[in-house]
C-alpha cells in the first residue's frame, strides 16, 4: 500500500482525539519533572507540546481552530500542574513509633526477604518481612516500627522509590514487632485461597500460566524462559488478558439464547462488573487498570450509542490513571501498555490492507523496544519472530486452559486428564519457542540508532491515525522525535 492510498479518516487530528493531544502534553511534562527541571517549567510543558502538535502536523486550520488549540492547551496545563505537584516527594517522615493495624493486600518475593503491602487505618506502607513469617495476603498484621521514606539505591538503575509509589506507598516500617491472624472477608483471601488450590493440583506449567492470568503471580522459571523468548507481556495482565475475559463474557451473552434472556444493557453491566472484578482479583496492575478503563469508556459509548475512536479510548484511559496516581507513568508495564494500545488503536482508525495485521506484533515490538531496552538493558531478537505467533497462539491457549483446568480446579474426579492436555499444550509451545531462540539467539542492545527506529515507528504510526499520511505528517513525526529525545 503506497502513502497516497492511506484511507483518510473524515475527521482529523483534535476533532478526531483531542485526548491524545493532552496524554502526549502530560507526557512531557512528566518526562523532564524528575530530571530537575523546575516544577512550572515542567507544566507549562504541556501546553506547548499540545499547541506544537497542533500547528505541526494540521494542514487546515478553520476558525474555530486556534479558540479549541487553547481550550486543550489550558486543560493541559491544568492536569500537568495536578500531576507533577502529586510527585513532589515528601521531605520528611513521620517521626516516633508508628503502632498500627491493616491487610496484607501484595506479597510478592523481594532479594531473600517477602516484601508486602499492607492497608492500615493510618495508610499504606510497606514492610519487608524474613520468608520463614509466611505472610499472606488477606492476613491481618498487627505492627510496631519506625517509619522511614523509601528510597532509591544510588548504586542501581532500579528506581524503588518509584515503584512503590505507583501501588501507592512511600513508606517502609522497620518492624519491631509483627503479630499475624487471618483477615476477615477481602478480595485478598479469596486471591490467596484460590493461589493455594492452583499450587495444590495443576502440573507445573499449567499452574505457573493459571497463577499469572488469574492472580498476576510470576513463578520465576516461567518468566525466566519468556524473558529469554521475548515473550514477557505474555505473563504480564494487562490489556491481552482482559480483553480476552471481556471478550470470551460477551460472545458468551451474544448467543441469540442468551439476548433472549438477557437485554443487551443488562449484557453491558454483567460484562463490566466482570471486567472490573477480574482487574482487582489480578492484582490491579497498571497494565490491566489502563486496559479496563479503556474497554469501559466503549461501553459506556455502547450505551449511549455513540461510537468512540480508540485512540481517544486509550488515551482517556491513560489519563484517568495518571490524574489518579502520577508515579504510574514511571512504571515500566504502565508504559509498555500504553506504547502498545497506542500503536495498536491507531492502526485500528485505518482501514488498512489485511497484510498489516500479523505484522502489528512487528510493529509493537519496534516501539517497545527503546523501553525495555533501557530498562532491561537488551531485548531478545527471537521476540520479532515469536510475537507473530505468540499472540494469536495464547488467545487460544489461555481461555482453552482455563476450560480444561476447571474440572480439577472444582475437585471432580479424573480432572487431572484434562490439565494434563493443557500441560502437554503448553509443553508444545516451550519446544517452539526454544528452537525459534535457538535459530535466533542474539540479543539486541540499547542502541541511539535503534531506539530512535523505535520511537519513530510508534511516533509516525500514531500520527498517522489521527492525520493524512503525507510529507507534513512524517516531517512532523520526526521534528517530534527529536523533541522528545531532547527532553528525554
Amino acid at each position: 500500500m503506497r502513502m497516497d492510498e492511506v484511507p483518510f479518516v473524515a475527521a482529523e487530528g483534535a476533532a478526531r482525539s483531542p485526548l491524545l493531544f493532552l496524554l502526549a502534553g502530560v507526557s512531557f511534562s512528566l518526562t523532564a519533572f524528575p530530571r530537575r527541571t523546575p516544577f512550572m517549567v515542567a507544566a507549562f510543558l504541556a501546553p506547548l507540546t499540545v499547541w506544537g502538535l497542533l500547528l505541526l502536523f494540521s494542514e487546515r486550520r478553520p476558525s474555530r481552530f486556534f479558540p479549541y488549540a487553547s481550550a486543550l492547551s489550558f486543560l493541559a496545563l491544568l492536569m500537568s500542574l495536578f500531576c507533577c505537584y502529586g510527585l513532589i516527594p515528601e521531605s520528611t517522615s513521620p517521626s516516633g513509633m508508628i503502632r498500627d493495624e491493616g491487610t496484607v493486600i501484595l506479597e510478592r518475593p523481594w532479594g531473600g526477604r517477602r516484601a508486602v503491602l499492607v492497608d492500615a487505618s493510618s495508610g499504606r506502607y510497606l514492610l519487608k518481612l524474613a520468608p520463614n513469617l509466611h505472610v499472606q495476603e488477606g492476613n491481618r498484621l498487627s505492627f510496631t516500627g519506625y517509619a522511614t521514606i523509601i528510597r532509591s539505591r544510588p548504586d542501581s538503575s532500579f528506581q524503588e522509590d518509584l515503584y512503590w509509589r505507583a501501588r501507592g506507598t512511600s513508606l517502609e516500617i522497620m518492624p519491631e514487632s509483627l503479630s499475624r491472624k487471618d483477615g476477615g472477608f477481602s478480595l485478598s483471601r479469596w486471591r490467596t485461597a484460590l493461589r493455594k488450590r492452583i499450587l495444590l493440583v495443576f502440573p507445573p506449567r499449567v499452574r505457573g500460566y493459571l497463577l499469572a492470568a488469574l492472580l498476576g503471580v510470576r513463578d520465576p522459571d516461567l518468566a525466566e524462559a519468556h524473558r529469554r523468548w521475548g515473550t514477557s507481556h505474555l505473563l504480564a495482565v494487562s490489556g491481552f488478558h482482559v480483553g480476552l475475559v471481556v471478550l470470551g463474557a460477551w460472545s458468551l451473552l451474544s448467543m441469540r439464547k442468551m439476548r433472549d434472556i438477557l437485554p443487551r444493557r443488562a449484557a453491558l453491566l454483567a460484562v463490566s462488573g466482570l471486567l472490573w472484578f477480574y482487574t482487582l482479583l489480578a492484582g490491579g496492575a497498571p497494565g490491566a487498570f489502563r486496559a479496563a478503563l479503556m474497554i469501559q469508556a466503549l461501553f459506556v459509548g455502547k450505551l449511549l450509542g455513540r461510537k468512540g475512536s480508540p485512540l481517544n479510548s486509550v488515551s482517556l484511559a491513560a489519563i484517568i490513571l495518571l490524574l489518579w496516581r502520577p508515579d504510574w507513568f514511571f512504571d515500566v508495564g504502565w508504559r509498555l501498555s500504553v506504547i502498545a494500545a497506542l500503536l495498536l488503536s491507531a492502526l485500528a482508525e485505518r482501514r488498512l490492507a489485511f497484510w498489516i495485521l500479523p505484522a502489528s506484533s512487528l510493529f509493537v515490538w519496534l516501539a517497545t523496544f527503546p523501553q525495555i531496552s533501557a530498562t532491561f538493558g537488551e531485548a531478545p531478537i527471537a521476540g520479532m519472530l515469536l510475537n507473530l505467533a505468540a499472540l494469536p497462539l495464547f488467545s487460544v491457549l489461555y481461555p482453552l486452559c482455563c476450560i480444561l483446568a476447571l474440572p480439577s480446579l472444582l475437585g471432580i474426579p479424573g480432572g487431572w486428564l484434562p490439565a494434563g492436555i493443557a500441560e502437554g499444550l503448553f509443553l508444545l509451545w516451550e519446544q517452539c519457542a526454544d528452537t525459534a531462540s535457538s535459530i535466533l539467539p542474539w540479543n539486541l542492545s540499547w542502541h541511539p540508532l535503534f531506539a530512535a527506529i523505535g520511537g519513530g515507528i510508534f511516533i509516525l504510526t500514531v500520527a498517522g491515525g489521527v492525520f493524512p499520511l503525507r510529507g507534513r505528517t512524517v516531517a512532523g513525526a520526526g521534528i517530534f522525535l527529536l523533541s522528545a529525545v531532547l527532553v528525554g
